[in-house]
């Protein structure tokens, strides 16, 4: 929880150093996560399955989230660029969240010791993802760091308050609970994955417009 703290404290102070401009984009950046469900979801699952792991385990998980994440952050616009169409792509259909959604719905349904395993690689996947989904809201002008900034430090709020949640949870006695929560929200999760993939594989229909017929014909203006 101290950890979550200080990430809101690094929030407000990037807010108070940045000038005009970049502290709206500190704003927007910092709550891009949290107000979209297909990533804030995902997240408080990631941190669901990072919660059981030990110290040495969970600094691992994390370093994995956050590496993968501040290399998606740098490279995005670089990604972007050099191949035109995927921008376009990864806005048009949602296979990055799915994909972060899939890894830690999945691991949620998984015994503890096979997610601690596998808690690296749902960090990486995560991580990578959030950086993807952020980049191309960034704005894409000399203050765009301050919003990539912000969106990559709530991302990794969302994650850290929700490792907070789980062990309050575990250290009250209520492992029961916390296993039951995990299930639904990795199932939820799976099957929310699997629908979106889907729909972004149905081929999409073009509506043609035919045009309209005139709305008085003379043949109809006949005087009575």
């Amino acid at each position: 929880m101290a950890a979550a703290i200080l990430i809101g404290c690094i929030a407000i102070g990037m807010r108070l150093m940045a000038p005009a401009v970049g502290a709206g984009y500190v704003s927007n950046g910092f709550m891009l996560p949290a107000s979209r469900y297909s990533l804030i979801l995902p997240l408080i699952a990631c941190g669901f399955v990072f919660s059981g792991d030990r110290p040495v385990a969970l600094g691992a998980s994390l370093t994995a989230f956050v590496s993968t994440l501040w290399l998606a952050l740098c490279y995005t616009e670089t990604l972007f660029i050099s191949l035109d169409g995927l921008i376009a792509y990864t806005l048009g259909s949602p296979f990055v969240t799915t994909s972060m959604a899939l890894a830690a719905g999945s691991a949620l349904l998984l015994p503890p010791a096979a997610r601690q395993w596998l808690a690296p690689l749902v960090g990486a996947i995560c991580g990578s993802g959030l950086g993807l989904s952020i980049g191309p809201e960034s704005p894409g002008d000399d203050y765009s760091g301050w919003f990539l900034a912000a969106g990559g430090l709530g991302g990794m709020g969302i994650v850290i308050a929700s490792i907070a949640m789980a062990r309050t949870i575990r250290q009250i006695g209520n492992d029961p609970l916390l296993t039951i929560i995990g299930r639904i929200l990795g199932s939820w999760l799976i099957a929310a994955s699997l629908m979106l993939a889907a729909l972004a594989l149905v081929p999409k229909r073009p509506i043609n417009l035919s045009p309209l017929p005139a709305a008085f014909p003379d043949s109809i203006n006949v005087p009575r």
